[in-house]
């Protein structure tokens, strides 16, 4: 089983960082959430704190967790946070930048389309999203 962390990072004017995909290929060219595999020696908590500095340069942030999603092969742990204050820049030879939550670009992956409102919702919620395919 193949477990993964994706974060959402928002701002308080109403974008969201998203990185800009050049692997793997099935991703490539598209926007997705920052983040990536889980260490063996991680927790999801600790991988998404990597996964932000690492990416973005980001750290100090308040991470929740509102999500997994598993496949038959794979589990992401998908965790939101919001800032008025952080700064990122590409750290990677994968762009990151802020897009706007109400008209995100169409070369972002079609589950962004409802992971994003969820990781936007203000309430603590947690879900769990069982997905029936060997990609997410």
């Amino acid at each position: 089983m193949n477990k993964y962390v994706v974060g959402f990072l928002f701002d308080t004017k109403g974008h969201v960082a998203l990185i800009t995909k050049n692997r793997p290929v099935w991703q490539k060219g598209r926007l997705n959430g920052i983040g990536g595999h889980i260490e063996l020696d991680e927790s999801p908590e600790q991988a998404i704190v990597r996964e932000f500095e690492e990416e973005a340069g980001c750290v100090g942030l308040n991470w929740r967790k509102f999500g997994v999603i598993k496949g038959s092969r794979y589990e992401v742990s998908c965790f939101t946070t919001i800032s008025e204050t952080v700064e990122i820049h590409t750290v990677t030879d994968e762009m990151v930048g802020w897009y706007s939550v109400n008209k995100l670009p169409d070369n972002i992956l079609p589950n962004l389309k409802w992971l994003i409102p969820l990781a936007n919702y203000q309430l603590p919620i947690m879900a769990e999203i069982i997905h029936e395919s060997e990609t997410c």
